[in-house]
């Protein structure tokens, strides 16, 4: 029977090869037996921001409202982003929100909803949409978006809007009418609208620097979502340019 020290390798060189070659053996075994995915039962995952006590991100099983998602913290520790159960919110450590702010999409089918926030005080949290290069301030020509609360003491909601303004609930035009003959109504029928609602209002007015002179009447009938009826009345046969309008309710 061999002794112990005849199994060796004759050499240095060939025992450390072996060495090498099982090191080898072994790293390929962990790799094939190392899991595709980690599962965390419980507890967090922290991102550590040196010199800081505030964590720079975390992914936790439970963020504190018995969700689990992912929260970056800003440097301060004062406002974080926090992503979990299909939302992204955004917050003020210090500042409980009643409803948060944030973007979440609606099971209720292919709806991106913006939410505004509302701090436990009862002030409304605004929202703001613009242009990239934005400052923010009127009459620049950038464009923007604002919602913002009237203040203390109102219920009403400023919406602002720097740029056109189009309401599928609204349409608007002008029709060029030509009396028939002096001293007789005559229409002009605007048709191809699709106003949304259920009623409608409109109303008309005259281009002109004659009114009540030479222009002696407009009115409107026939209004629907598809269309309108304006008239005309002068004292002549002059062609004469009408603005319209159409709200739906």
């Amino acid at each position: 029977m061999p002794r112990q020290i005849e199994q060796l390798p004759p050499d240095a060189t060939s025992l450390a090869r072996r060495v090498r070659a099982l090191e080898r053996a072994l790293d390929e075994l962990r790799a094939s037996r190392r899991a595709s995915h980690t599962t965390i039962a419980e507890g967090a995952i922290a991102v550590a921001r040196p010199g800081s006590d505030t964590p720079a991100a975390v992914m936790s099983t439970d963020l504190g409202d018995g969700n689990a998602g992912f929260q970056t913290n800003s440097a301060d520790g004062a406002t974080y982003a926090r992503l979990e159960a299909g939302e992204l919110t955004f917050g003020a450590r210090d500042i409980p929100q009643v409803v948060p702010t944030g973007i979440r999409a609606r099971i209720d089918g292919g709806v991106l909803d913006i939410q505004s926030g509302m701090i436990s005080e009862g002030a409304q949290a605004h929202i703001l949409m613009a242009s990239g290069d934005s400052p923010l301030a009127p009459g620049d020509g950038a464009p923007m978006i604002s919602l913002m609360w009237d203040g203390a003491g109102s219920a009403d909601m400023i919406v602002d809007v720097s740029g056109i303004l189009l309401p599928r609930n609204m349409a608007w035009g002008t029709v060029s009418i030509t009396p028939s003959a002096a001293n007789t109504p005559t229409s002009m029928t605007v048709t191809g609208l699709t106003v949304r609602g259920s009623t409608f209002i409109a109303g008309v007015t005259p281009v002109t620097n004659a009114p009540g002179t030479a222009v002696t009447g407009v009115s409107v009938n026939n209004v629907s979502s598809t269309g309108l009826t304006v008239w005309l009345t002068r004292t002549n046969t002059t062609t004469t340019s009408v603005n319209w309008w159409v709200i739906g309710a």
